[in-house]
């Protein structure tokens, strides 16, 4: 029992080593709300964090391109981006409707920079972005909960509680709580029961119980306790992977586009921080 526990313990450690404070949409993309929009992100390693920035943005059009139909030359992309032309006027040269939402830096250790790139962009090429300029959003509070993995290290559930999925959290803390609990009373409970197996003057009959109780109570506290380490571990995996609820940060929000700028029946989208 005693290796299981240890084992485990490796796991969650291995786990805490490897988590890293990125932001959230990193490692998974935020959930559109309707059919016209999605959200595509890309990331590049270069030398300079400008140059890496170029690459990344660059892959964003030239992938949104390719899955609309629309393939542009590459070359062409690079030297856009890097004469600073905003996603307004790409999208519009290049007919690829994409907007720019959030940006983080991550510099690796052999000096290199990576730079991922978050963007909006739509379903079909005939529909106008209709987005606010860009923000940092890496910075907003709903994006960034690096902290949850560590949280729910020390209070099993509390990093699913901070990350707003509240009933998780709760059952998850309750749990923990319950099966801590009820393995240590069968633990205690069996010892009691081999104090009374070690004690003199014991009938042949009261032995005979006590040690069928023992073995039942001990063996009940490491099967208790080994659910405990399952659930324990799994509390660190949610806490690690799961979505944030959002109640602000990127979320979709229908707007009406006025008469000269409706390319396309129906209603458009915008980004709202």
């Amino acid at each position: 029992m005693r290796k299981i526990l240890l084992s485990a313990l490796l796991i969650v450690v291995a786990v805490a080593a490897s988590a890293q404070n990125k932001p959230q949409w990193i490692y998974k993309l935020p959930k559109a709300k309707n059919n016209t929009y999605r959200f595509v992100m890309e990331a590049a390693v270069a030398n300079s964090e400008n140059e890496a920035r170029t690459q990344s943005i660059a892959r964003v059009f030239q992938q949104t391109g390719n899955r609309l139909g629309q393939p542009v030359n590459t070359a062409d992309i690079n030297n856009a981006v890097q004469r600073g032309d905003n996603f307004a006027v790409l999208s519009s040269t290049f007919n690829i409707p994409t907007n720019k939402v959030c940006e983080w830096t991550e510099r690796l250790p052999n000096g290199t920079y990576r730079v991922y790139v978050l963007c909006q962009v739509a379903e079909n090429a005939n529909i106008k972005m209709d987005a606010p300029a860009y923000n940092e959003c890496n910075v907003n509070q709903e994006f960034k909960d690096g902290n949850a993995l560590l949280k729910s290290m020390f209070i099993p559930g509390l990093g699913q509680i901070g990350k707003r999925h509240y009933v998780e959290g709760t059952l998850t803390l309750l749990g923990e709580a319950g099966l801590a609990g009820a393995g240590a009373y069968c633990y205690l409970s069996a010892q009691k029961k081999l104090d009374v197996m070690k004690r003199e003057g014991v009938s042949y009959s009261d032995y005979s119980d006590a040690h069928t109780s023992y073995n039942r109570l001990r063996d009940a506290s490491y099967v208790i306790w080994g659910a405990a380490a399952g659930l324990y571990v799994y509390n660190l995996f949610r806490a690690y992977t799961m979505q944030p609820k959002y109640k602000d940060g990127i979320s979709l929000y229908p707007t009406v586009l006025p008469e000269n700028e409706r390319v396309t029946p129906g209603v458009a989208m915008r980004i709202k921080f």
